[in-house]
C-alpha cells in the first residue's frame, strides 16, 4: 500500500515542478536556476576536500542534570512476564499506571509514584526481574542555537552555502528524493505554508494521540524545510530532498520541549507506518545524551525495534552543549555534529565516540511556521540534511537496504586530512552527488 501511495504522490510533486516550468516567468527563473546549478559561484560549487580538523574545540557549557517529569517513570516488562504480575509490581512500588506507549512486547507503562517517592519506586522496580527496563521521563530541549528572521522577496538558493558544501545541486541531476518519506519527529509541522504545502502527510500528534497535528512552536517546521522544502517554486529556499514527502510527528508542547514518552510513541507510530527515515533534532547534554543506553534503555529498545522492523535509519542532532560525548556508537542511531562556514566543527557542537557524520549547522536558511525565511544555527539543522541526503540515495536506488545507504554515504563522504573517522566529524561530510552516483552504480566523480 505504501509503495503505491508514495509512487502516486511523487508523480504529483513532479507534475507541480513541471507546471512551474510552463509559466513564462518561471521558465526564465528556471533557466537562471539551471545556470546557477551548472555554473555555481564558489559558495555553491562542489567544495572539494575542505573539511578541516578543528583548530580549537568547542567550549563546553555549564550544564546541570536534565529535567524530567516529576513522579513519572517509564517501565517495560521483561519477555514472557504476565501482565497481572507487572501491574501488581507497579502497585507495590507504590505507583499507578497513567498511560501506555506501544503494544505487545514493546508495551511501555507510564506510571506515577506518590509525590516525592519517585527515586524509591525507581530503585525498587529496577531490581524487579519482572521489568526489562526502568527510566525517567526526561524532558528534551530542541538543538537550535539561534534564529533570525530574514525579510526578503527573492529566493535564497544562491546564499545556501550548505547545499554547495554537501554537493547537492549536482546530485539533483540524478535524484531529488522522489518516492521517499522523511519522518520529522519534532514539534510538528505547519503543513499549510507554501514551502510544505501539498507534500505532507497528516502525521501524528503524540500529545493528543490523534492522526492530525500542527506546529505550535515552530522548530519542527524549520527542521522539515531544511530537509525537504518545496523547491523550484520561487518561494524562500531550496532543499536537498526536494521531492521527498514529509511525515510530521508532533512530540512536544508549545514551549518546544518534548518528553521521552512522546518520543517513544513517535518512533513506534512512524515504524508502524513504514517510514524508513526519521530525524530527531533533540538531545540532552552528556552523559544523558540519547546515545547513552544506560540512561535510555527503553529508547534504545525502540530504536533497535525500529531498525529491525523497517530497515530504516534514525538521524539525531548531537547537541549544542560544546561537550565531548563518550557514549559508544550504535548502528541504529546516526548522530550528527555541525560545522561552520570555515568547514570546521561549530563552536557549539557536541562531538565524541557516538558520531556518525557532520553537516553544515551555521547560518542555515529555512522557513518558519509563518513561511518567513529564517537564518538558523544548531545541530538541529545539521541532522536533517544528512537525513535528506539519505533520502536522495534511497530514491536513486530503492532496492538498497538501510545499511547499504549508510555505507554509501560513509564511503563517499569528504574526509578531513584523509582520516576515515574522527570524533568531530564521524565518517565525514556527506557528498550528495558522489553518494547518488554510487547508489546507481555509476563511477563516482565530483
Amino acid at each position: 500500500m505504501w509503495d503505491n501511495t508514495i509512487a502516486f504522490d511523487s508523480l504529483r510533486l513532479a507534475w507541480r515542478e513541471a507546471s512551474n516550468m510552463r509559466k513564462p516567468i518561471a521558465s526564465l527563473m528556471a533557466l537562471a536556476l539551471t545556470l546557477l546549478t551548472c555554473y555555481a559561484p564558489a559558495a555553491l560549487a562542489d567544495p572539494g576536500d575542505q573539511l578541516r580538523m578543528p583548530s580549537t574545540l568547542p567550549t563546553a557549557k555549564a550544564v546541570t542534570a536534565p529535567r524530567f517529569e516529576p513522579d513519572i517513570l517509564l517501565v517495560m516488562a521483561a519477555g514472557g512476564v504476565d501482565d497481572a504480575n507487572v501491574q501488581t509490581a507497579i502497585k507495590d512500588a507504590p505507583a499507578t499506571i497513567v498511560g501506555t506507549v506501544g503494544d505487545g512486547p514493546l508495551k511501555i507503562y507510564k506510571i506515577k509514584s506518590a509525590p516525592g517517592k519517585m527515586a524509591l519506586a525507581e530503585s525498587k522496580l529496577a531490581r524487579d526481574r519482572n521489568f526489562l527496563g526502568v527510566q525517567r521521563n526526561y524532558i528534551y530541549e530542541d538543538q537550535k542555537v539561534n534564529q533570525k528572521i530574514v525579510c526578503v522577496n527573492d529566493p535564497f538558493f544562491p546564499q545556501q552555502w550548505n547545499l554547495g558544501a554537501t554537493n547537492v545541486p549536482r546530485a539533483w541531476n540524478i535524484s531529488k528524493g522522489a518516492g521517499t518519506i522523511l519522518g520529522i519527529l519534532d514539534t510538528g509541522c505547519k503543513t499549510q505554508i507554501a514551502e510544505l504545502s501539498g507534500k505532507c502527510y497528516s502525521g501524528w500528534d503524540t500529545v493528543g494521540h490523534t492522526p492530525y497535528q500542527t506546529d505550535l512552536h515552530g522548530h519542527g517546521t524549520m527542521v522539515a524545510t531544511t530537509a525537504a522544502a518545496n523547491t523550484n517554486n520561487w518561494i524562500n529556499t531550496a532543499s536537498p530532498a526536494r521531492m521527498s514527502w514529509v511525515y510530521p510527528v508532533r512530540l512536544g508542547l508549545q514551549p518546544g520541549t518534548i518528553t521521552e514518552a512522546n518520543l517513544l510513541e513517535g518512533i513506534y507510530v512512524s515504524g508502524r507506518q513504514g517510514i524508513k527515515i526519521l530525524n530527531i533534532s533533540y538531545n540532552l547534554p552528556p552523559p544523558y545524551s540519547l546515545a547513552n543506553r544506560q540512561v535510555h534503555p527503553l529508547l534504545h529498545t525502540y530504536l533497535q525495534w525500529y531498525q529491525s522492523f523497517t530497515g530504516g535509519l534514525v538521524f539525531n542532532a548531537s547537541g549544542n552543549y560544546g561537550m565531548y560525548d563518550a557514549s559508544p556508537m550504535v548502528p541504529y542511531l546516526q548522530v550528527v555534529t555541525a560545522i561552520d562556514q570555515n568547514f570546521e566543527l561549530a563552536g557549539f557542537s557536541n562531538y565524541g565516540n557516538c558520531i556518525w557524520f557532520t553537516c553544515p549547522g551555521v547560518n542555515i536558511f529555512c522557513s518558519n511556521k509563518n513561511n518567513q525565511v529564517v537564518s538558523a544555527s544548531g545541530t538541529s539543522f545539521a541532522a536533517p540534511q544528512v537525513a535528506a541526503i539519505a533520502a536522495m540515495v534511497w530514491s536513486a536506488n530503492k532496492w538498497l537496504t538501510g545499511t547499504q545507504v549508510l555505507n554509501i554515504i560513509k564511503q563517499t563522504a569528504y574526509k578531513p586530512q584523509g582520516q576515515s573517522w574522527t570524533p568531530h566529524y564521524g565518517f565525514g561530510l556527506p557528498n550528495a552527488h558522489a553518494a547518488v552516483q554510487a547508489a546507481c552504480g555509476r563511477v563516482v566523480s565530483n
